[in-house]
């Protein structure tokens, strides 16, 4: 009797441990792979905010030199930072998104998907921009890119960016953090 109740516990200790080596490889493999942006349209995001989801959402437009610049050295660098991403990307080019007068501070659209896009983010104003986004809410931006640093400028999503006060930060590090 002690020899059948020691073989059923050593039996699912056996198979216990070879399910925590899978779950445990599976997070090692998921914290070490490159860096993959998925791109979603405005129906979409609205989805993922509706279902209070997480995740990192960059904002670009077509014909952006900021954005060109920050993609390509994503692109080139991302074999020497691997870890745990989960990256959107935005094209807002569509959406007419412009400054009512000149120095204006905030944007409008005479666009469904800009007015959309500027009801999520009122204070939007910069490509790329890079928003954090933590259970459907925007938390946090980082916004523009300095390609001689490799940085962008951290601001929160509450006001328009101050460039003299924003935080640089590495590109890398901001979209790493969870």
């Amino acid at each position: 009797m002690i020899n059948t109740i020691f073989k059923k516990i050593l039996s699912m200790t056996l198979i216990f441990s070879v399910f925590l080596g899978f779950a445990g490889c599976a997070n090692t493999q998921e914290a070490n792979k490159e860096l993959e942006i998925k791109e979603i349209n405005m129906e979409v995001l609205q989805k993922m905010l509706a279902d209070q989801e997480t995740f990192t959402l960059m904002i670009e437009r077509d014909n952006c030199p900021f954005c060109n610049s920050m993609n390509t050295y994503l692109q080139e660098t991302k074999a020497d930072h691997k870890g745990k991403y989960n990256v959107y990307r935005l094209n807002t080019t569509n959406y007419e998104l412009y400054r009512e007068a000149e120095g204006d501070m905030t944007l409008i659209s005479s666009n469904e998907e800009g007015k959309q896009f500027l009801s999520i983010f009122p204070y939007f104003l910069y490509t790329p921009s890079i928003y954090k986004i933590e259970e459907g809410v925007p938390v946090d931006v980082g916004i523009g890119y300095d390609e001689a640093n490799y940085t962008i400028s951290n601001w929160d999503v509450e006001s328009t960016i101050d460039w003299n006060q924003a935080r640089p930060i590495d590109v890398w590090t901001y979209l790493a953090q969870e």
